[in-house]
């Protein structure tokens, strides 16, 4: 069963270890295909994946990028009918077998089109890898004063061993079929807030069904408190569009799609309706509340 793995990394020291560790971590790596989104400045070594076979990297440079989003949409461009769809972050480690368990994950949830999501477990590169990490689930913690929801994470206790309904998606860890680069296709309008919404909205729609793993099979850096972030980088001054103005034009995007959805390409699916999504995940878009369902 072959997995096309998505990866968008904006200059990013963490991007060599990620892709080297997902490939080594994988079961069957050779069913294996990791695009990556590198945004850099030419100051990058990645001579280490550069030239296997396995690995694809789109050269951009950092002055050009619009956003995480964006990145995301270039690499799912190169997909090429992959069975699975994995979306991670430049700054993940993976568990052993990590493609055979989520694949096994992705079955035991009895979906036709299971979605796997999550917030990984944390890590951090400067200390010793322990491999500690409890499964969580996401919740809402609160609202944005312009309306999006703002998540947070809470420890899931029943760990039987199948998949736990999840409510949203996490941009972190997305695993899904190769149907779902087809069918949900990431807005490249979107710049950074909204991002996870409206990919849950639009999958819901499509009738993809929604699951948080029980089981840690992945781990992400956090923190990066001295890594460059777009936003840190494009103000404006460098050549580049400031991110303030991809932001705003953004989140007028995600509510517009919140509130008044319409079909098309990054639209609303045909299968479910906006109305199916408040109820099933608890959002009142308009009200701005939630409802934990559990």
């Amino acid at each position: 069963m072959t997995v096309f793995v998505s990866v968008a990394s904006y200059r990013d020291p963490e991007l060599v270890p990620t892709v080297l560790d997902c490939l080594a971590k994988a079961g069957q790596p050779d069913q294996v295909r990791v695009v990556v989104c590198w945004q850099h400045r030419g100051d990058e070594d990645v001579s280490a994946i550069a030239a296997d076979p396995r690995v694809k990297l789109l050269d951009v440079d950092a002055r050009d990028s619009r956003g995480a989003c964006w990145a995301r949409a270039q690499v799912m461009r190169h997909y090429t009918d992959e069975d699975w769809f994995l979306q991670v972050d430049s700054h993940t480690r993976f568990a052993a077998d990590w493609d055979t368990r989520v694949i096994a994950s992705a079955h035991a949830s009895g979906a036709a089109k299971p979605v796997i999501t999550c917030y990984p477990s944390t890590y951090d590169p400067a200390t010793e890898f322990t491999g500690a990490g409890v499964p969580s689930e996401t919740v809402v913690a609160r609202w944005t004063n312009d309306g999006l929801p703002v998540y947070a994470q809470r420890r899931i206790r029943d760990l039987s061993g199948t998949p736990r309904p999840a409510r949203f998606v996490a941009g972190g860890f997305l695993f899904a079929p190769g149907t779902f680069v087809r069918e949900v296709p990431y807005d490249p309008n979107i710049y950074f807030h909204g991002e996870e919404i409206t990919v849950a909205l639009r999958a819901y729609t499509w009738g993809y069904d929604l699951f948080h793993p029980t089981e840690v099979l992945s781990w992400h850096y956090y923190i990066r408190k001295e890594h460059p972030r777009h936003w840190t980088d494009h103000v404006g001054s460098n050549g580049g569009t400031s991110w303030p103005v991809l932001d705003r034009a953004s989140r007028r995007r995600v509510n517009n799609l919140l509130r008044y959805p319409t079909p098309g390409r990054f639209g609303v699916g045909p299968v479910r309706t906006l109305a199916d999504y408040e109820a099933y995940s608890g959002c009142d878009f308009r009200r701005r509340t939630w409802t934990d369902p559990a």
